[in-house]
């Protein structure tokens, strides 16, 4: 017999990512994912499915393993692990033997690369990159400044010992001269640049081998995104070099000679570029970007790019002319929807995600006729983490009562993974219903419904509203463990999808931009009346959580109504005024809050929650990470010390080493459990 879902069940759902398919398609590598709660951390480990036996096996096991890559062979899968004090290519033989490690100086991030001999692989990696020996990071600056950052920058990733002295008494000052120094999760830049490199790849493992790798990348900028050629003479990558980069939503895509190291400028952006991808043609760049028609709202969209012109004037060592925006053909701007992610090339097609209404489909271009159309679209469910091979597609998908597996497509659709079998046949999962309501103006607004165990539309229950991030997100036909969870405790739970969310089009993303808490409210809002008009709400016992934007938005309802009878917002953005510049999205944040601290003021304090802290009524919880550096938790704390001066019922939870999200296992069960008691407590008193 089943039981209710319970908060310790999310320790028990396992994740699927950075599926590989092998050459010729006859086996597939991807990443599995659990949570271990007694080291408090995630686990990760890499399994591989064989296609004809239709078998699958578990390949490394140290739990700090990573995207997978196979040999253009098929014999070896390069994978990166941080099983040492710093994360490394490991090279696996599929023929046999151990994983074993091939040094590199610096510390590798994905993407990994082959070159088309199995003989070398292009990788990433930060490194300290200023050129000039005498280096120093600002005028007037002490004489060893420059030396000592350095060090500092080169230290980054070897090994701590706590008990080091040394350590304890070096000069660890940070010096920040950057407008973009610092992201969430990654932490702060300091005077590292991510920069592309290549290794050479022995044959056997070598015990004694020293760190070979070549940095291929030499200007003091920052290399994303490689992408290496079919015939490994050229690597293409996305980069912005100009001294006032981080000032520019723009980056570039430029194409590095492997053998001589020398930078030509490939396309010339009108916005920002990522994820180039080759054709096996070598004929054709497919990429994603978007050229800034409303700024940083911009939806995402898949260009491509004809550089066979480009190739000859390198090869005929001609003067190389960049290609413009006339040059690239937008894929995807006549469906008005983001693309979701990039898949690659199948055999002259090139295959994507497009994210429509909140689930993504799988679409084809053909490079000569530029026209887009439906690989892969099936209604109440959301496709993810594409793999493509020339008769293959590899994804997962999950929908609203199923969580995430791995599926194989061959001309019909196989389910290769039972990760979550378990899970799902021990714990009762609620009924889930798509609505399509209107909002105040009559515009037509997604929602999803998910009701308690054994519903009955004759009784009211009481019901919480959960309000996505971004506010360019979107929710979507996917398993969300929350709503569950919450639906397993006798509510009924709404989450909508209001302007500004994406995968509508883009007037219905960007129409909120400079004006937040105003359509974006109102239409979550209507979702609610939508479902008390039905007449199953007890009205009484009516509760709101939401994260980041979904925070802002949980605040300003506060703010703006009393209809509810308890709030959770989390990592919520309370006061647009002080919150420039505090964040590692300065730009976006300019252009959608409406303004500058300097000139717009008065706008920005009025679609702020703060502004209008003194009509709450209703009991707040506030919840943030201490190291958050998308929010700064001064944005809770300035809200919370509000509500405390002014004697409203107010609760602070601070996670602490937490970014913008919470990532360590018993942070997260600790949200749910507090969400949980917090507002059983408020619906029960």
């Amino acid at each position: 017999m089943k039981r209710k879902m319970e908060v310790e069940d999310f320790v028990r759902i396992k994740s699927i990512a950075s599926p590989s398919i092998a050459p010729r398609g006859n086996k597939v590598a991807y990443v599995v994912s659990r949570v271990d709660k007694e080291k408090d951390k995630s686990q990760s480990n890499l399994y591989l499915y064989d296609y004809n036996l239709g078998k699958t096996k578990q390949l490394t096991f140290s739990g700090e393993d990573s995207a997978p890559s196979f040999s253009p062979d098929g014999k070896k899968i390069a994978f990166i692990s941080s099983r040492t004090e710093k994360s490394q290519i490991w090279i696996l033989s599929l023929e046999g033997g151990e994983a074993w490690c091939l040094k590199t100086k610096e510390a590798v991030s994905p993407p990994l690369h082959w070159t088309p001999h199995c003989n070398e692989i292009v990788y990433c990696s930060e490194v300290f990159s200023h050129e000039k020996d005498q280096w120093t990071p600002y005028q007037g600056a002490p004489e060893n400044d420059g030396k000592r950052l350095k060090e500092l920058a080169d230290n980054v990733h070897k090994e701590k010992n706590k008990e080091d002295e040394k350590d304890k008494k070096e000069n660890k000052v940070k010096v920040i001269t950057r407008f973009s120094y610092r992201f969430d999760r990654h932490g702060y830049y300091g005077d590292r640049r991510n920069h592309v490199f290549i290794t050479p790849v022995m044959e056997e493992p070598e015990l004694d081998r020293k760190p070979q790798g070549k940095q291929l990348s030499k200007k003091d900028y920052d290399y994303t995104d490689p992408i290496l050629s079919p015939d490994g003479k050229y690597v293409v990558c996305s980069s912005r070099h100009s001294e006032r980069a981080d000032l520019e939503d723009k980056s570039d895509l430029w194409l590095i000679e492997v053998d001589t190291g020398k930078e030509h400028l490939l396309y010339d952006a009108p916005g920002p570029t990522s994820s180039p991808n080759w054709s096996p043609c070598g004929k054709y760049l497919c990429f994603s970007g978007h050229d800034q028609r409303v700024g940083a709202s911009t939806s995402t969209d898949l260009w491509l790019l004809n550089v066979s012109l480009f190739l000859s004037q390198i090869q005929n060592n001609q003067e190389t002319t960049p290609l413009l925006p006339s040059d690239a053909s937008n894929i995807t701007r006549r469906f008005d929807r983001p693309i979701a992610g990039s898949g690659g090339w199948q055999k002259d097609k090139f295959i994507f995600l497009v994210a429509d209404k909140g689930a993504n489909n799988v679409y084809e271009v053909d490079p000569l006729s530029l026209f887009a159309q439906p690989v892969l679209k099936i209604e109440n469910r959301s496709l993810s983490t594409l793999a493509v091979d020339d008769d293959l597609l590899v994804y997962t998908f999950t929908t609203p009562t199923k969580s995430q597996e791995l599926y194989l497509w061959d001309g019909e659709e196989k389910q290769i993974t039972n990760i979550n079998n378990d899970f799902l046949k021990e714990t009762l999962i609620c009924d889930s219903e798509k609505i399509i309501y209107e909002s105040n103006d009559g515009k037509a607004i997604d929602g999803w419904v998910v009701y308690p165990q054994k519903f009955d539309k004759t009784k009211q229950y009481p019901l919480i509203l959960l309000i996505h991030g971004g506010p360019h997100a979107a929710y979507g036909p996917t398993f969300m463990f929350d709503a569950q969870l919450f639906a397993n405790e006798g509510y009924i739970v709404l989450y909508t999808n209001p302007r500004g969310s994406e995968t509508y089009g883009q007037d219905f993303a960007s129409c909120i931009d400079k004006k937040w808490g105003d359509l974006d409210y109102k239409d979550v809002m209507a979702g609610v009346d939508t479902l008390v008009e039905k007449g199953f709400i007890d009205t009484s016992k009516m509760f709101v959580h939401g994260w980041s934007y979904g925070g802002y938005m949980s605040c300003w309802i506060s703010t703006q109504t009393d209809r509810f009878k308890a709030i959770c917002a989390g990592a919520s953005v309370t006061n647009l005024l002080s919150g420039y510049g505090t964040s590692d999205i300065t730009l976006a944040d300019e252009y959608e809050y409406g303004g500058t601290p300097w000139k717009d003021s008065s706008h920005l304090i009025n679609h702020s929650p703060l502004g209008h802290v003194d009509k709450v009524n209703t009991p707040m919880m506030l919840m943030h990470g201490e190291n958050d550096l998308r929010v700064a938790i001064a944005q809770t704390e300035e809200f919370f010390v509000a509500l405390k001066r002014i004697e409203k019922e107010a609760i602070m939870i601070r996670y602490p080493d937490e970014f913008h999200g919470l990532s360590r296992p018993s942070h997260q069960l600790d949200r749910f459990e507090r969400l949980v008691s917090w507002f059983n407590y408020h619906r029960d008193c």
